[in-house]
């Protein structure tokens, strides 16, 4: 079983036990019986906590089914009441203690929440975010520390807990300093709590006006003086969308021009990758209007989205459609791209794809750029590289609707995995799905969790659970994943406050080399990988194959600059002549069909070079698809931005009257 059902079972599991506790509580109350109400009480808590520990699934469903956490708690203290009024007098002491307690710890939850709510939504309303700009002078406190705000509600919430046992414990013994003095010290612990908070929240709240914030970042970007800007917005805010930014993040900071990032949404700044480029997030688009960088004439964009006109307007600007991957997808040549002043493409195949679109972009709007991110590629030498023959399966996500589906997982991807592990030759398998893999289809994220088991029940038949032989290797690899966490951590969580973000970004791309190092040696050659998260990254999983399966994406384009052999899904089934032409990635590969026919032909090539027919036609679609290898593409890609930007300052001169006063 593998951890994904592993985690679901026990998140069902764990949920039966809760709701049966709370079935439980209430047989008790009608019995009444105080010892039934105690164990299902004690069960209920100690589920709750196990249930968000494990960051289960399940608490999704139940707060849908109207069974959330504070609904849960407010049950269980109700239902107290009822065993209160069930074994004593509805006036008894025990009831009376149990009530008043109950109100003034829920006063106190409130207060703390609303207090915390506050501080959030002024904070919110800020101009602008920023990271690596001196932005001190404005006297922007920190947040409270993280202890005070992170998971609050539950903490809040589990101070009735001295109160709940007391009052039990009065209920079995008739004594009364039980609900007492159990009242007082979650009461008190609700006040103290609290107090704890007020400072660092009232410190929190001493914030610039608006019109001063935005005058002040003026001033610092003034003195920084931005020329190039790599501008991006997304509406679905999550890790798996900045891969869009971050993979640009290295050819930014090598740069001649000085770098700039503008983001629209606040949470991406938690998703962005360690950088030593200034970084601005400006949500409303009413202040981006008022941020001036007289400077800036060249700007990158790497998606199509609806916010991007709040920067397009900026006339004085030269605006660029980067993307974030050249494939022979429809997205890759959209007709949207015709508002820019010129796509960056890597080789004469991202420029063929916008001339199919009659009337859609002008030839001169297209630059050849080629892929600067592909320099850490390793070449291929004619043979395998790896002591066990590795096979790559890289497959792209569904698509946003099913007519535009694109992946292989759904139809061919678990036949392929079976087949490959059946093969004659021992091979090792590297599974690097899309990111976005069954976040929108259920059948995609069915057939991606079945792949998954494949390989985790192969290892685990071969090397037992757990496929590591090198425990010291592990123990450095967890190591290494905690500084980088730390290291990426910001604010008072951060336990490397003085670091600048020059040296924060060093910092951790050395600490990831040594990371991606240890993860191949964590375990034996011969084990299959599931690569799900950052590390080892796609270049570096490109680097340890030496055959590539996969389905039409900006992926099979950049394994192409290996020169390794490497097999695309026909998924439509068309001729393979035709298949060719409309689809130019295509070129070069083996072909496969949704039966896996043909795998033979690209394992042959792979485990026999002298056999491999496509190698020419690779070595001839490289340089199609990226371009030549000389000069390097991120030669071309800084000589495309310094000559752009030198037709800015030409089109529109800089005008910077109050350099002077504002540096003065």
């Amino acid at each position: 079983m593998n951890k994904q059902r592993r985690q679901a079972l026990l998140g069902v599991l764990i949920s039966s036990a809760l709701v049966l506790s709370f079935v439980g509580m209430m047989a008790a109350v009608v019995m009444p019986s105080l010892t039934v109400f105690a164990a299902s009480a004690a069960v209920s808590y100690v589920a709750d906590l196990l249930l968000h520990s494990a960051q289960s699934t399940t608490l999704d469903r139940l707060r849908d089914s109207r069974f959330g956490l504070t609904i849960r708690f407010i049950i269980r203290q109700f239902l107290l009441l009822g065993l209160c009024g069930a074994m004593s007098d509805i006036d008894s002491f025990v009831v009376q203690m149990t009530a008043v307690g109950l109100l003034l710890l829920f006063a106190l939850q409130l207060a703390y929440g609303a207090v915390l709510k506050h501080v959030r939504k002024k904070r919110a309303e800020l101009p602008f975010t920023t990271r690596g700009l001196d932005m001190e002078s404005l006297g922007i406190r920190r947040m409270p520390h993280p202890f005070l705000m992170d998971k609050h509600v539950r903490k809040t919430l589990h101070l009735d807990v001295p109160l709940f046992a007391g009052a039990l414990g009065t209920m079995a013994t008739d004594n009364w300093r039980f609900v007492t003095y159990g009242g007082i010290l979650s009461v008190s612990a609700g006040y103290v709590a609290l107090l704890v908070l007020l400072p660092g929240a009232r410190n929190a709240l001493i914030l610039p006006s608006t019109d001063a914030a935005i005058d002040e970042l003026n001033h610092e970007l003034a003195r920084y003086r931005p020329q190039i800007a790599l501008y991006f917005t997304f509406a679905a805010i999550s890790r798996d969308f900045m891969y869009q930014v971050n993979m640009w993040l290295e050819s930014l900071e090598s740069m001649d021009l000085r770098p700039i990032i503008v983001l629209r949404e606040r949470a991406t700044l938690r998703y962005l990758d360690a950088t030593s480029v200034p970084v601005i997030c400006v949500p409303k688009a009413e202040y981006l209007a008022r941020v001036e960088m007289p400077e800036l004439r060249v700007c990158l964009y790497p998606g199509n989205a609806g916010k991007n006109v709040h920067m397009l307007q900026r006339h004085d600007v030269k605006h660029v459609f980067i993307g974030h991957g050249d494939s022979d997808k429809a997205a890759s040549s959209n007709r949207v791209s015709k508002v820019f002043d010129e796509i960056w493409v890597a080789g004469r195949a991202g420029r063929d794809r916008y001339e199919r679109i009659k009337h859609a972009v002008r030839p001169d709007q297209i630059v050849e750029v080629g892929r600067p991110q592909l320099m850490s590629l390793h070449r291929w030498t004619g043979q395998t590289s790896q002591p066990v023959p590795t096979v790559i399966y890289a497959p792209t996500w569904e698509g946003w609707t099913d007519d535009a589906c694109y992946t292989s997982v759904i139809p061919a991807g678990e036949k392929l995995i079976k087949t490959l592990l059946a093969h004659e030759r021992q091979l090792r398998i590297i599974y690097k799905p899309h990111p976005l893999t069954g976040s929108r289809s259920a059948a995609a994220g069915a057939a991606h969790r079945r792949i998954i088991a494949l390989l985790e029940e192969e290892n685990a038949r071969r090397f037992g659970r757990n496929p590591s032989d090198a425990r010291t290797a592990v123990r450095k690899l967890a190591r290494i994943d905690k500084r980088i966490a730390e290291l990426s951590e910001r604010g008072v969580r951060s336990p490397y406050p003085d670091l600048t973000e020059a040296e924060r970004t060093a910092r951790i791309r050395r600490s990831r080399n040594q990371a991606g190092e240890l993860y191949w040696s964590a375990v034996p050659d011969e084990a299959h990988h599931v690569v799900l998260d950052r590390i080892p990254s796609l270049n570096d999983c490109f680097n340890h194959s030496d055959l590539l399966i996969g389905d039409m994406s900006s992926v099979v384009s950049d394994f192409v600059a290996t020169r390794k052999p490497y097999a695309i899904f026909n998924l439509e089934g068309l001729p393979d002549d035709q298949f060719r032409n409309e689809q130019r990635t295509a070129y070069a590969s083996y072909l496969l069909d949704l039966d896996c026919n043909g795998l033979a032909e690209a394992l042959d090539a792979m485990l026999h070079p002298e056999r491999d027919t496509m190698a020419a036609y690779r070595e001839q679609l490289k340089e199609y698809l990226l371009g030549p290898d000389y000069p390097p593409s991120v030669v071309r890609f800084n000589a495309a931005a310094n000559d752009l930007y030198r037709r800015g300052v030409r089109d529109f001169p800089i005008e910077y009257p109050e350099r002077a006063q504002l540096l003065a």
